[in-house]
């Protein structure tokens, strides 16, 4: 009984969708992974204050607009 040749098919890539390029939300494992958080600089005592003009919450050690009143901080 003779031999079949054998055909060998090679698959070098398969994509279904679109390739995710970075993950956010769930997998953010700090503050500045999450997209609408931006951070520099970072100091001791910083607070995170959300900025209107950039659409972003962003560390500062002088807030705008905030008045803190008696108790320990």
């Amino acid at each position: 009984m003779a031999e079949s040749p054998v055909e060998n098919t090679l698959i070098r890539k398969i994509t279904i969708g679109t390739p995710v390029r970075k993950v956010t939300g769930a997998q953010a494992q700090t503050l500045g992974d999450l997209t609408d958080v931006s951070l520099t600089g970072i100091k001791q005592h910083d607070l995170i204050q959300f900025n209107a003009a950039t659409g972003k919450f962003e560390n500062t050690t002088e807030p705008d607009g905030l008045f803190l009143t008696g108790g320990t901080f």
